[in-house]
């Protein structure tokens, strides 16, 4: 990447077309577009989110998806630019949408309210207008150029008016939003269902959003950018049935206990969902991939002991063909024997512990959902500590068979 800085294309005024061609932009990419806030970001929050955002580049590099930020160098645009910095290997496509007014393009020096462009980005396109905000109309045509029937993600950090006012445009082309709830301002309002009765609250709960916490980690967020970028629903992808075992065990990817757009239609689960998905799915998950490992052991030993049985019978014919050769007779003993071990180990079927400890935390997670909301931080810290104690408990105590 340059660091002569991105490319300039100036609009000739706000409602100009917009024409990628002309302004230098991919066409017909899929888009993750970056929201947040204009200032600068709390430094404890730009250490907790730089993985998250080179995780997400990564993720646009492996979907040929270009991302969209305010091209500024500040806030989620700095940030953006200085995971990109952080990556082994090819870019995304960096693309900023600015008021001119707030900017200082090329060279010059940033006056008063203004802000240097993130070299980092390959193009900003910059929109006339004094206010953040004046850009929105112009951002949102940007998109629609660049992505054209392909998907277009909006990534949710914090916010301000500005983002609210973007994500009315959005969600109003029936386009998806992952919020990362835990970033504070507009994200957390969403999460929290404290938008009021305003169009942003209405078109939160109608369209495609997925919320997040922040603390859940960076593949929880990806896995939510990849199904939305490889289709236009939030749905998990059907697993083929497979007829044989696996020779070589492969743990599945974790996966939401609940939809991560659950907290939406019952804000009041927002907390529960956060402390059972931090408490229990990982332990959760730990088990079902053991019962899946058993499972497929299981599966193995009855394929095997058919495969004897098939073996002893097929040598027994060749015996009898051969009648003065011994050596058939010694495979037929020996693949009988084989059978017959398999067999037992077979009969034996899986061991239940793992399957019966993964069901049960199951139900302790939803037990933990369907309990009153906590009323107070400190209630709500004593539950955490019991459902920890609660998980590690099943996790440890023998399994018992009654």
């Amino acid at each position: 990447m340059s660091t002569a800085g991105p490319r300039v294309r100036r609009l000739a005024h706000p409602d100009a077309d917009v024409r990628a061609r002309a302004l230098g932009l991919p066409r017909g990419r899929p888009v993750v577009l970056l929201l947040g806030s204009s200032g600068d970001l709390d430094t404890d929050l730009a250490a907790s989110l730089l993985p998250v955002l080179r995780s997400l580049l990564v993720a646009a590099v492996q979907r040929d998806a270009a991302v969209i930020t305010a091209g500024a160098d500040t806030g989620v645009a700095h940030l953006t630019g200085l995971a990109a910095e952080a990556l082994e290997g090819r870019w995304p496509r960096l693309v900023g949408v600015a008021p001119s007014g707030r900017v200082a393009a090329e060279d010059a020096e940033p006056g008063p309210g203004e802000q240097r462009l993130n070299a980092n980005h390959d193009t900003v396109v910059l929109v006339p207008g004094s206010q953040w905000g004046e850009e929105v109309p112009a951002l949102v045509r940007v998109v629609d150029a660049v992505a054209g029937r392909r998907p277009a993600l909006a990534v949710l950090v914090g916010g301000d008016a500005t983002a609210r006012a973007t994500l009315v445009e959005h969600l109003g082309r029936d386009r998806p939003l992952l919020v990362l709830a835990g970033t504070g301002g507009l994200a957390d309002d969403i999460a929290r269902g404290a938008l009021g009765d305003d169009d942003l609250a209405v078109l939160t709960r109608s369209g495609q959003v997925a919320v997040v916490h922040l603390d859940e980690g960076p593949d929880r967020i990806v896995a939510v950018l990849h199904r939305v970028l490889g289709s236009r629903e939030f749905a998990a992808p059907v697993q083929p049935v497979r007829v044989f075992p696996q020779l070589r065990f492969r743990a599945p990817v974790q996966r939401p206990v609940v939809d991560p757009g659950y907290v939406l239609d019952y804000p009041l689960l927002a907390d529960a969902i956060h402390d059972a998905n931090q408490v229990v799915a990982p332990v959760l998950h730990e088990q079902e991939v053991a019962a899946l490992r058993e499972r497929e052991r299981a599966r193995l030993l009855v394929v095997l002991a058919v495969l004897a049985g098939f073996a002893t019978v097929a040598f027994g014919a060749l015996q009898v063909w051969l009648r003065d050769v011994p050596w058939p007779g010694v495979l037929v003993a020996v693949a009988g024997a084989g059978a017959a071990v398999l067999t037992v180990l077979a009969r034996g079927g899986e061991n239940p512990d793992a399957r019966t400890r993964a069901d049960q935390l199951r139900a302790l997670y939803f037990d933990h959902l369907a309990a009153p909301p906590a009323a107070t931080d400190a209630e709500r810290e004593e539950r955490s500590r019991e459902l920890a104690t609660e998980v590690a408990r099943h996790r440890h105590e023998p399994v018992s068979n009654a």
